[in-house]
């Protein structure tokens, strides 16, 4: 089976509930949309188990891109000069990432640098077909669609930040999945409930806020909260 799911945010114990609860094996796929670390507390445990697995994809989110620089920073300090990165994170930009940063801290060089190189490796967004249905996974949408815009016309930011437009139709036979935004915050949605407006698909279900972990089987159209 191949399954969807965004934001998971650090929540370790969902990702196992996951894990359990569809029993997944090398058979299945996953498809992440983004922001798998921050607000929770074990991001780092999360994103080395998936760059472990083979059938486990990541597409960039913001919270991957915006932690790069202090994660190359944090590289190449030593233990006092530490706190005062990290101070200085989260006096700039607090997206509950304090605890990513502290057990990056702990690693290996070598770990760090995998991690660095991985998420610097991530796409932004993927093409999938599954059941002879098109997708287009992106962490958090296409702003400003026009029909005629490829997608190497998207800037980094854009494809990261959004925001989506659900209240359109892009493209004739491709539905588009993005993360980013919780359900909670769109109007017309349900709260905290995977969202369909059109061939838009919005699935961060707001397990950063509170909310739950949304999955979506591709082959079914079944939906898991967790």
């Amino acid at each position: 089976m191949t399954y969807v799911f965004s934001d998971i945010h650090g929540f370790w114990d969902v990702y196992i509930d996951f894990i359990n609860a569809v029993n997944f094996s090398d058979k299945d796929v996953l498809y992440i949309v983004g922001d798998v670390i921050d607000r929770g507390s074990e991001g780092i445990k999360i994103l080395q188990d998936v760059m472990t697995r083979k059938n486990v994809f990541l597409i960039k989110g913001n919270h991957e891109y915006m932690i790069l620089p202090a994660l190359n920073e944090l590289l190449y300090s030593n233990k006092f000069s530490q706190n005062e990165i990290i101070r200085a994170e989260l006096t700039i930009t607090p997206i509950g990432q304090e605890d990513t940063l502290r057990d990056f801290c702990k690693l290996s060089r070598k770990d760090q640098l995998d991690i660095i190189y991985y998420l610097h490796s991530l796409p932004l967004y993927q093409n999938i077909i599954v059941n002879s249905q098109e997708y287009l996974l992106v962490h958090a949408g296409l702003p400003d669609f026009d029909e005629v815009m490829d997608m190497d016309f998207y800037t980094e930011e854009e494809l990261l930040f959004g925001p989506h437009d659900f209240s359109i139709s892009h493209f004739n036979n491709t539905k588009v999945i993005v993360g980013h935004q919780p359900t909670r915050f769109i109007s017309g949605a349900e709260p905290d409930e995977i969202f369909k407006s059109g061939d838009s698909i919005g699935i961060d279900c707001g397990l950063g806020f509170g909310g739950k972990l949304g999955i979506l089987c591709l082959e079914t159209g079944e939906e898991l909260y967790l």
